[in-house]
């Protein structure tokens, strides 16, 4: 793998010093791996493993920092990077942007605890999201959605070989001089009066109290150094507390201290300072924040004060002076455990797993938010999909009328649904948006082509687009192929984007997964209305849609022709359709027809569907219910007007479509723009028997399932 790892600069600090421990592990387990930062002292420890460092202002917390995007995005692209890594918010920014339309994945390490205004979002985007210990995944995952399957929990880890196991001269007895030792930098949240007033206390029970402060102060906080310095000498300590400053021989700083003092005020999200006092043999105390107690086990590993506690905190340095056995049996436990849980092999095997995770499993995401005619006949697309790439995870945003016979569709993994036809329909379509950002999709299929889900996939910030390009919002696609709207089957429409992924070969069969429970409840509907065993079922859909009322076949010529069909067939009929069609249905009197059984309104969604495959014909305009036909394997009868069959017909075996050769055929429109509406009234009732007539004369394709 080709591994990118993003961070702000290189000068010191335990997220810089984990950088550099990962990248040196990742080569040397054969990975070519690049550091990007804006530099700092701890480069040359890169250059010396042969690792490529590249110096760029990726630091810079405004807007100007984006400017560094087509340059990243650049050394990713002639790089052929696999993995872009980053472990803080700047870098992040301009990662994500980068490896948007490069195919490299994006992957995030949370080092700590964010405040949740917009520009700490980014961090939760990885496809993959490395937290460094269980309370700063909690915060993820409450404070920023991240889903917990896109959650990684990997501790932090120390070089063994860098700091071998040698406790002090002092570990096991009890010395004059006694070593107390803080490292961080120089900056509030440290804790540093908290340590400087518990060595105060401390210094009246211990004679030899010696205390050393490691780290440098951060820009523009020279202040805070001045205010250490008068705590020092009001407390008269100068004798005792040294700043040692930045410093590069930490491990050796380590061996001669009797203990380190980890004074954290806030919650530490690891305090990797802590492991490596630990595989040193250098016995620990350290305030209870955050993420210490998952390293620390209190009086086993070391000794857990609370925050801003200075007088259990200098209790905690006395009892250790006093009982020097206590400081030998802390120091074995805790290597130990460092051992088991927290070395750089352990950290580098985990996150090379969460890379291969990352590459190997594709979240895709489709979009259909369509009728369910249009779902269904996106079934050959989700099947030839799932074929190409077997191991991927498959998402459907649907609309949510159509979840019952989405969630039976084996070639989906995930359904979200999205309630197209409510109120306030753009608040909720970005809404929708900020959700999918949080997935982590590696690619978008956008099978319904409009504007809005064009708009859709651009703001949930998926890298890779894939659609028609048709009309302006087109251009938000990054892989599309020109809206062609004549003579193309809607299937065959389909499998053109699926080229684009490299699908040459498409099976264009529809199928449908009639539910158990639905087929249970089908069958005591039929026996509720004396439907005997054998006796032919012929379907009329009364209604295409409100919105388009011009696909309508008269009510009145419905009417003749279920007496035609009762006539000849000995046939019951069964009505379906929405409440648009209760109208119509009205006509067919019970009392006049009780060989007909209305159901108008009546079913929901899975029934009407196992209502159709029981069928032996239906005769339907161009809707939903001629898909459902097709894909049970049902004989249709399919009326068409403003429609084009060429554009609309599913793919299907044992069916007839009529359709009048008018001037104004088809118009595309819901409203009749002629004084006479032809197109659908000039379909006479006997040319419609006549096609039931041959269709039935042949035997009903059985249904597999």
């Amino acid at each position: 793998m080709k591994i990118l790892q993003m961070l702000p600069a290189l000068r010191s600090g335990g997220v810089e010093t984990g950088t550099v421990d990962v990248a040196r592990a990742l080569k040397k387990m054969g990975h070519e791996v690049f550091v990007m930062s804006s530099g700092g002292g701890m480069v040359k420890e890169l250059v010396k493993a042969g690792i490529p460092h590249i110096t760029l202002p990726v630091h810079r917390k405004a807007l100007t920092s984006l400017l560094l995007v087509k340059t990243v995005r650049d050394f990713i692209v002639r790089n052929r990077i696999d993995i872009v890594h980053a472990r803080s918010r700047v870098p992040a920014w301009i990662g994500f942007l980068a490896a948007r339309r490069t195919g490299a994945v994006f992957v995030t390490t949370c080092h700590g605890y964010y405040s949740t205004h917009a520009m700490s979002r980014v961090m939760g985007w990885g496809k993959e999201v490395i937290v460094i210990s269980k309370i700063i995944g909690k915060h993820m995952q409450e404070d920023f959605g991240v889903p917990p399957e896109r959650l990684n929990l990997i501790y932090r880890g120390v070089d063994l070989a860098r700091y071998p196991f040698e406790p002090g001269a002092g570990a096991a007895e009890k010395r004059e001089k006694f070593i107390a030792v803080n490292i961080g930098r120089l900056t509030p949240i440290k804790g540093h009066p908290h340590f400087i007033r518990s060595i105060c206390l401390a210094a009246m029970h211990i004679p030899g109290l010696e205390a050393w402060i490691v780290g440098d102060c951060e820009e523009g906080r020279e202040g805070y150094r001045a205010e250490l310095d008068r705590l020092v000498a009001r407390f008269g300590l100068q004798g005792r507390i040294c700043f040692l400053g930045r410093r590069n021989d930490i491990p050796e700083i380590l061996r001669k201290a009797d203990v380190l003092a980890l004074t954290t005020s806030v919650q530490e999200g690891f305090g990797r300072v802590l492991i490596e006092a630990g595989a040193r043999g250098t016995p620990v105390v350290s305030t209870r924040v955050g993420g210490v107690t998952e390293i620390i086990e209190h009086e086993k590993d070391g000794i857990l004060v609370p925050s801003g506690d200075d007088e259990a905190l200098a209790r905690a340095f006395v009892d250790l002076w006093q009982h020097p056995e206590k400081r030998a049996n802390y120091a074995k436990s805790f290597r130990q455990k460092i051992e088991n849980h927290f070395s750089l092999e352990i950290l580098a095997e985990k996150t090379v797993r969460v890379y291969e995770k990352a590459l190997s499993r594709k979240k895709i995401l489709v979009l259909k938010l369509g009728s369910l005619g249009d779902l269904i006949l996106a079934v050959p697309s989700f099947r030839a999909l799932k074929k190409k790439f077997p191991d991927s995870e498959v998402t459907l945003a649907v609309d949510s009328r159509w979840y019952p016979v989405a969630k039976t569709i084996p070639y989906l993994d995930r359904i979200i649904t999205y309630e197209r036809h409510a109120r306030n329909r753009w608040r909720r379509l970005l809404r929708l948006a900020r959700r999918l950002r949080k997935e982590g999709f590696d690619f978008s299929l956008d099978l319904q082509n409009n504007s809005q889900t064009h708009l859709l996939a651009f703001l949930a910030g998926i890298s890779r687009r894939y659609g028609y390009r048709r009309k302006w919002t087109g251009s938000l696609l990054t892989h599309s192929v020109a809206f062609e709207s004549q003579g193309i089957s809607p299937v065959r429409h389909q499998f053109r984007l699926l080229q684009l992924l490299g699908i040459t070969e498409a099976d264009d069969r529809l199928e449908l997964w009639p539910e158990e429970e639905a087929e249970k409840k089908t069958g005591a509907l039929l026996a509720e209305h004396w439907v005997s065993p054998g006796q032919r079922l012929i379907g009329f859909s009364l209604s295409a849609s409100s919105k388009w009322p011009t696909k309508n076949w008269p009510a009145e010529r419905f009417l003749e022709l279920a007496g035609k069909v009762n006539e000849r067939f000995n046939a019951r009929v069964i009505l379906f359709g929405g409440r648009e069609a209760s109208r119509a249905g009205a006509l067919f009197e019970r009392e006049k027809l009780p060989f007909v059984i209305n159901l108008i309104g009546r079913t929901p969604v899975g029934e009407w569907i196992s209502l159709i495959r029981r069928l032996d014909l239906l005769v339907t305009a161009d809707s939903a219910p001629m898909h459902v036909a097709a894909a049970c394997g049902t004989k249709f009868v399919a009326l068409f007007g403003p429609t084009d069959p060429r554009r609309h017909l599913p793919p299907a075996k044992n069916f007839a479509v009529i359709q009048k050769k008018l001037s104004c055929v088809p118009c595309y429109s819901g409203r009749c723009k002629v004084k006479e509406f032809l197109c659908m009234p000039s379909i006479e009732c006997e040319e419609v028997f006549q096609r039931i007539e041959q269709l039935l004369a042949t035997e009903k394709e059985p249904l597999k399932i």
